[in-house]
């Protein structure tokens, strides 16, 4: 263990690992929105894919749970630790501080990091366990969880959709950034491939987020019923 812990001290240690659990949390966003999605293909198949989620092994289910929120929070961690590291480097700071390369995404990368852990916390306790907003328990016509109707009936409040769309923004911001040196600091670089690595992955990144955001944005202008 011991290894691991100096590996994590290191700054290059550190920004493996914050790649690395930043590529995990990447795909599942990408597959938890590509699931979402399937509400504007209307109940039954909302309904069905949640269903399928639920018959996985409850242990399972509960590990993964638990361990989003673990690899979160330990990807947070590790970048307030590089935030540290670089302010204890230079404990002057600049008497005009003229931002040349770092764009604001860059600059805001552990505020918006911890922004969305809270959202998902909220999130977790808004559709999971359903303690805040709670609609009740849904059954539809199957006897299925009604998924579908749970969803929408939460999105009909417009304080909670732009509550959502907020942290869609910041969601989007802080890809913008993540994505774009992802690959810098596994220390992929080629001349051929930066300008695609560069713009193309966090242009992806804002695809994935608007395409989470068109949910509660479908419900509130009555697309999705």
């Amino acid at each position: 263990m011991s290894w691991i812990v100096r590996l994590i001290k290191s700054s290059l240690g550190a920004k493996y690992v914050m790649a690395i659990t930043g590529v995990g949390l990447f795909l599942f966003l990408v597959g938890h929105v590509a699931g979402n999605l399937l509400l504007f293909f209307g109940p039954e198949a909302m309904n069905n894919y949640a269903a399928g989620l639920r018959k996985l092994p409850y242990g399972l289910l509960w590990i993964a749970r638990i361990g989003l929120v673990f690899t979160f929070g330990f990807h947070i961690a590790i970048a307030y630790y590089l935030t540290a590291g670089n302010r204890t480097a230079r404990p002057v700071g600049y008497q005009n501080k003229k931002y040349m390369k770092a764009s604001y995404a860059s600059r805001t990368m552990p505020m918006t990091g911890t922004i969305v852990l809270f959202f998902l916390l909220y999130h977790l306790a808004h559709y999971t366990f359903r303690i805040v907003n709670n609609t009740g328990e849904l059954v539809d016509s199957t006897g299925l969880d009604d998924v579908y109707s749970m969803v929408v009936q939460g999105f009909q409040q417009p304080i909670i959709s732009l509550l959502y769309l907020t942290a869609m923004l910041v969601l989007g911001f802080h890809l913008q950034h993540g994505l774009s040196s992802l690959f810098q600091s596994l220390g992929l670089n080629h001349s051929k491939y930066n300008l695609l690595l560069r713009k193309g992955f966090p242009a992806l990144g804002w695809i994935v987020v608007l395409a989470g955001a068109s949910i509660p944005l479908a419900v509130l202008s009555g697309l999705i019923k």
